[in-house]
């Protein structure tokens, strides 16, 4: 669609055109508590679990798999599980996951001071970054 800036119609039908376009890239949210309790249940990448599906979903593009006539592992085989450990290894080493943590976080504080007992609730007032790794 091509915007007419001198007309204000055309140039609010470009606005509403770009407003559809997000509503159609939605992913869902995951909560932070299922992310609290799941992820830790989580076995972790491994190469040669990722290598063994791919392996044995190249039927489904009519290659063969299994060991070679002379009973030799196949090299295609061998190198797919290499090919995934190194990029397993890239992920784990040089990746970078940066989160951000927003402001507003309710937060309550117990403590003592020179009078007592002392309690404080309030929340986070600054935006920080922080930092994950993949395992």
């Amino acid at each position: 669609m091509n915007v007419d800036f001198n007309s204000l119609d055309s140039i609010i039908g470009g606005f509403g055109k770009i407003l559809q376009l997000s509503n159609t890239i939605k992913t869902p949210g995951v909560q932070p508590l299922i992310i609290l309790i799941g992820v830790p249940q989580r076995p972790g990448l491994s190469a040669i679990k990722i290598a063994s599906k791919i392996i044995s979903r190249k039927s489904e593009a009519g290659l063969p798999i299994g060991v070679l006539p002379s009973g030799n592992v196949s090299p295609d085989e061998i190198m797919e599980r290499i090919r995934i450990e190194e990029i397993i290894n890239a992920l784990q080493l040089d990746a970078k996951i940066t989160i951000g943590i927003p402001m507003g976080i309710p937060l309550q504080a117990n403590g003592i001071g020179p009078t007592g007992p002392v309690s404080v609730v309030g929340s986070t007032i600054k935006s920080v970054k922080g930092y994950g790794i993949i395992q």
